[in-house]
């Protein structure tokens, strides 16, 4: 199975993959590594009187006002902000715009990140977080797919994540966030934390970074989208910055497109998927906010049954025959070639993008625009509240 990966991952590459032993070895020790100073700052916090309310208070104060505003800042949150306000020395800021803009051009975007999040789902580092905390299940699911793609677009838009800007701001929000799931899941009877490592540890985020940037950038060639080399690696430049904000010190991050593969290797051989019953329940509670509401008839029933029967096509389209199996989901027949249909206009779209003046910055304005419409529309107040649940599942 491994050599099979390895050789399918490489004729694609068109260049060997092979992964250094220290390497290998480092993000083992990764699973099982959480975020050193957001948790730092979250244990502290929730060991005084004030607890939860004030983390996420004194947090806020410090990226509008800046942390000398806050109030008798504990040394834990001077030391998280101290790290993010400090830029990396790799960063280069027209390299994240870049890959800020090369993000925005997929219209097709936010439906497929919840489709090929999938397979992740039957990684039991992956399903159990969410199952415990009921975070993608039932009628939840949609409500926190939006708060996802509220991340998504905020850090994504033109400056968003100099100081001051949304993006930035979403990113610590969901990084205070994931230190808080970290604090309440580890001492749970059910994280076997020699079995499973720490939950949404660095190697889990380092996964998410690659499948917000190199993983759209090569599988959505296949629906008719152009990007470069330059646009793709710039996307994982981006993604990589967001990841700094958000607390993710990696061993190797991938910098070109080759390295992108092997980046790309190195997660699919570590852990190998067993879909379960609460990975499948994940996927389901995922598709079933396409169907029609249950008190839809007539046109609206019918329109609201294809989009399901489409949205299903896209993910076998996109997982596979194999993948898509363990999903547990209907078989999507004919329609797993509905993909097949953006082709045409979105290479159309891509030729005019790179061949006529002022096309790609239409392009840009009107994605941008259809992506806060679509926020506003299904989100309430079109924020994103990034708090933890009040009560865990089970």
């Amino acid at each position: 199975m491994a050599n099979t990966t390895k050789w399918q991952l490489e004729r694609i590459a068109k260049s060997h993959l092979d992964v250094p032993e220290d390497l290998a070895e480092a993000f083992g020790r990764a699973m099982n590594t959480g975020d050193r100073l957001g948790d730092a700052y979250i244990d502290a916090a929730f060991a005084t009187p004030e607890g939860k309310a004030r983390a996420r208070k004194d947090v806020d104060q410090a990226l509008q006002h800046g942390i000398g505003s806050v109030d008798d800042a504990p040394p834990e949150l001077v030391a998280l902000f101290e790290q993010i306000n400090t830029d990396p020395d790799w960063v280069d800021w027209a390299k994240v715009e870049h890959g800020a803009e090369v993000f925005r051009r997929y219209k097709e975007l936010y439906p497929y990140f919840g489709m090929v999040s999938f397979p992740g789902y039957a990684l039991e580092t992956i399903a159990k977080p969410l199952a415990l905390t009921g975070a993608y299940t039932g009628g939840s699911a949609f409500g926190r797919f939006l708060e996802t793609c509220r991340l998504w677009t905020d850090t994504t838009e033109p400056g968003a994540m100099r100081p001051g800007g949304v993006g930035r701001r979403s990113a610590v929000f969901v990084r205070t966030l994931h230190s808080m799931i970290r604090h309440t899941l580890l001492p749970h009877a059910e994280w076997d934390q020699a079995k499973l490592g720490m939950p949404i540890s660095q190697f889990g985020m380092f996964g998410t970074l690659l499948l917000s940037s190199f993983a759209p950038g090569q599988q959505l060639k296949l629906i008719g989208y152009r990007p470069t080399d330059a646009d793709i690696e710039a996307m994982m430049h981006h993604w990589r910055y967001v990841g700094y904000l958000m607390g993710v010190e990696l061993p190797w991050f991938p910098e070109t497109v080759t390295e992108g593969f092997r980046a790309q290797l190195l997660i699919t051989l570590v852990q190998e998927p067993t879909p379960s019953k609460d990975s499948q329940n994940l996927c389901s509670s995922f598709m079933d906010t396409f169907l029609p509401a249950e008190d839809a008839r007539g046109l609206r029933k019918v329109y609201g049954t294809l989009r399901y029967k489409a949205q299903l096509g896209h993910a076998r389209f996109y997982l596979g025959e194999e993948s898509y199996l363990g999903t547990g989901l209907p078989d999507a027949g004919l329609w797993r070639y509905a993909p097949i249909a953006r082709v045409i206009p979105n290479a159309t779209r891509e030729t005019l993008r790179r061949t006529v003046p002022g096309v790609s910055g239409w392009i840009d304005q009107k994605n941008r625009r259809a992506r806060h419409d679509f926020l506003n529309k299904n989100l309430e107040s079109g924020e994103a509240k990034f708090k933890p649940v009040d009560k865990l599942a089970r």
